[in-house]
Order: C-alpha cells, then sequence, then structure tokens
C-alpha cells in the first residue's frame, strides 16, 4: 500500500506543479475567449437572419459563457488544493460558491429588459440584487475567513506524516478523474438540455444544476473521508468539530444549489458564518496550546 501512495505522490508532483498548472490556466483562459467570441457570433446571427432567429438573445448573454470556464478552472484549482491544506481547501470552497454565485447575475441580467424592468416589483431584477448582495456578503466572510487562516498560519504548517500527506494525493487525482468524468458527461447533457430549449422554446435549464450539485454531493464525501483518515494520525475533539464544521459548510452549499433565491444565499451565508465561527474558535484554542499534528 505504501508504495501505490508513494507512486499516487510522485505522480501528482510531476504533473500538477506549479507550471503544468498554469499551462492548464492558459489553456482555459484560451477556450474561454474562443468561446466568447463564438456566443457573440451565434447571438448576431440570431439578431440579424430570420433563420437563425431562435438564437436572439441579449449580448450580455454572451459574458456568461467564458465565465463558466473560468469558474472551471477555480474548480480544478479546488480539487488540486487537497493535499495542501483542509483549511485552504475549504476556503477555495468559498471562492467557488460566490463566483458561482456572479456567475447566475450574468446569465440572469440578460433575460431583464434593463429599459422597462428597473424597478422593486419586478422579481427579475429582485433576483439580481440579492445575487449582487450576496456576492459582496459572500466576499467579505471569505476575506474574513482568509486573515484569520493567515494568522494562524504557523499553528497550520505541522509536520504531517508523508504517509497521510500522499493518501490526500492520491485522493486529488481520483477527484480529478471524477471532475473529468462529470464534466463530460455534463456537457453533453447541457447540450441535450439547450437544443430542446431552442427548439421547443422553453425555459434554459438551470445552470448551477448542471455540473455543481453532483460535483458538490461527491465533495461531502471526501470531506468525510479525509476527516476519518485524518484520525489515524491524530485525534482531537477541536479538530473533529473543526472539519465537521468544514463539511458541514459543504452540505449547506450542495444543499443551497438545488433551493430558490434568496433562501439559497441564506444558507450558504449560514453555512460561511459557521465554518469561520469555528474556525476562530479553534485559532483562539490553538494560541494557547503547541501546535499538534492534524491535517
Amino acid at each position: 500500500m505504501s508504495k501505490v501512495l508513494s507512486i499516487a505522490g510522485n505522480y501528482f508532483d510531476n504533473y500538477f506543479n506549479p507550471k503544468n498548472v498554469r499551462r492548464v490556466e492558459l489553456f482555459i483562459l484560451q477556450i474561454a475567449i474562443v468561446s466568447f467570441l463564438l456566443h457573440l457570433f451565434v447571438i448576431y446571427l440570431g439578431s440579424n437572419f430570420p433563420y437563425f432567429k431562435s438564437l436572439q438573445h441579449s449580448y450580455l448573454k454572451a459574458i456568461y459563457t467564458p465565465f463558466s470556464f473560468i469558474l472551471f478552472y477555480e474548480v480544478f484549482l479546488l480539487v488540486i488544493i487537497i493535499p495542501k491544506s483542509i483549511s485552504e481547501f475549504v476556503g477555495k470552497q468559498f471562492e467557488v460558491i460566490t463566483l458561482i454565485t456572479l456567475r447566475s447575475f450574468f446569465h440572469d441580467i440578460a433575460d431583464l429588459d434593463l429599459i422597462k424592468s428597473i424597478n422593486t416589483s419586478n422579481p427579475q431584477f429582485v433576483s439580481l440584487l440579492f445575487d449582487l448582495g450576496a456576492a459582496l456578503v459572500m466576499m467579505a466572510f471569505t476575506i474574513l475567513y482568509y486573515t484569520i487562516y493567515q494568522k494562524n498560519r504557523k499553528s497550520e504548517k505541522i509536520n504531517e506524516l508523508n504517509t497521510f500527506i500522499h493518501i490526500k494525493k492520491l485522493v486529488s487525482l481520483g477527484m480529478i478523474f471524477v471532475l473529468l468524468l462529470l464534466s463530460i458527461s455534463s456537457f453533453y447533457t447541457w447540450t441535450v438540455e439547450m437544443i430542446d430549449a431552442f427548439r421547443l422554446n422553453i425555459k434554459f435549464p438551470n445552470p448551477n444544476t448542471v455540473f455543481y450539485i453532483d460535483f458538490f454531493s461527491i465533495m461531502i464525501f471526501v470531506d468525510v473521508l479525509l476527516l476519518i483518515i485524518s484520525f489515524i494520525y491524530h485525534f482531537s475533539f477541536y479538530v473533529i468539530f473543526r472539519n465537521a464544521s468544514f463539511i458541514i459548510t459543504t452540505i449547506l452549499i450542495r444543499i443551497s444549489l438545488t433551493i430558490e433565491k434568496p433562501m439559497n444565499y441564506t444558507v450558504i451565508i449560514i453555512g460561511f458564518l459557521f465554518s469561520i465561527v469555528s474556525f476562530y474558535l479553534y485559532s483562539l484554542r490553538s494560541t494557547k496550546e503547541s501546535p499538534e499534528r492534524h491535517a
């Protein structure tokens, strides 16, 4: 088993070093640029040629497309950050759900009549205000979380056993494989649903249900798995509570993806607060005691 873990660790280090991650970033950004221009061209066809009338939409809709690829890259970073630190891993989850909220704004604003519908009695306009307000609150809480983390980073930087580090790298490799499978499957499903929406002139599918529900469902079990494995190397009530609070936040994020506004944002913010308060209380305890070995 130790040999398998060592091979997985070396494979992770060789293929997911900063240089290769940068290559992935540039590749995804190139796809984002091409997709943005292509989407603009498709909308142009729908706006100027009767044959493509079913493709007619606001040009603002094109902003949503490249932003989706950028968001996918953030999810990729979330997966490969697993071996570094559970605390950083949770912070990256905060970033991802905040970007999903911003993407919702770009998706919804294209359906709003910017001349006639700017008033508080319009549910679509109010929905956009929820997107903006929630995104600002999430951004503030993410900054607060990282502030607490940076102040207690020394207690986080402990001498973990190499075996546990390799286990986390193996888990990360598995999640990368899952991410690829989910991406392919979700893209196919989204394509079919979008074609049906154009053909039948029905509402487009919820973009958050295409990929992120399944992804965050899997992340819940990954969090639990890492928590249980960490008990082999260190068992502490404080670490259990801190890591359990992180799992609860992941569960709440997953739940938020299937409920309507503004309750979804309320659930997310509660999840953020629970992790932040738990982490802060844990940090108070860490400053009074010597750093312990934990994940």
